[in-house]
Parts: C-alpha cells; sequence; structure tokens
C-alpha cells in the first residue's frame, strides 16, 4: 500500500544568506554556490527511497545568526534540487504549496534541519 504521506529528513549546514548572495555579486558567484550546496542536499538525500510526490511541504529548523528571512535559500536550492532529481514535477505554488522556516536553538549550530513533507508520494526507485 503506498502512503499518503512520506517525510524526509535532511542535516545540512547553514548556507550564505540571501543578502550576501545577491549584494553585487555575479551570476557565476551565485551558479557556484547553488552548485555546491545542491552536492550537500543529494549526499543527504542518499539514505532515501526516490519518490515522486503530488505535492510537498518544507520545514526548515536552523541555528546561525543569519536572520530567518535569510535562510530562505535552503528552501530554493532543496527545492530546485527535488525537481532536478525527479520528487516533485516543478517548485510552482501547484507542486511546492508550504514553507516554514524556525530558529531552533537545539538544532546543531550552523546547521538546519530541512523536513520535506511528500503528499500523494510514488515510489519510483527503492534504495536496496
Amino acid at each position: 500500500m503506498t502512503p499518503k504521506r512520506v517525510e524526509l529528513e535532511l542535516i545540512l549546514p547553514k548556507t550564505i544568506s540571501l543578502n550576501s548572495l545577491y549584494s553585487g555579486k555575479h551570476w557565476t558567484y551565485r551558479k557556484k554556490v547553488k552548485d555546491a550546496y545542491k552536492k550537500e542536499i543529494i549526499s543527504a538525500l542518499e539514505g532515501y527511497d526516490l519518490y515522486h510526490a503530488e505535492y510537498i511541504h518544507i520545514a526548515i529548523a536552523y541555528n546561525s545568526r543569519l536572520d530567518v528571512d535569510n535562510n530562505v535559500l535552503i528552501s530554493k536550492f532543496v527545492a530546485d534540487t527535488l525537481v532536478d532529481l525527479g520528487y516533485i514535477d516543478d517548485d510552482s505554488p501547484r507542486y511546492y504549496r508550504k514553507l516554514s522556516i524556525l530558529f531552533d536553538q537545539e538544532v546543531t549550530r550552523n546547521f538546519c534541519i530541512c523536513k520535506v513533507i511528500m503528499f500523494n508520494p510514488i515510489l519510483k526507485t527503492p534504495k536496496t
């Protein structure tokens, strides 16, 4: 029986703040930062089966000096990676419906816990 909901819990390092990334930086620098973080996300996903979800929610709990809104890049990078890997079709509101970001002192300093909640997932490739 296919579950109605599957949750992935990714432990990721903090990323650059939104302000720092876009304050006069060239697009090649931004791409390099995104590509490096994407490798972290893919590594964190290695222990999970590949599902294709009807839609997702992302919940981020972090512990760093960054402002809450400057952590939105974690969400952006995770959503883009999920699209690239086939977990969802797109990161538009049809497929990516909810985001929450919470400062949490219980999370290891300079890391975040990124929970990806997938709804009506279909198993594509089980891990063996």
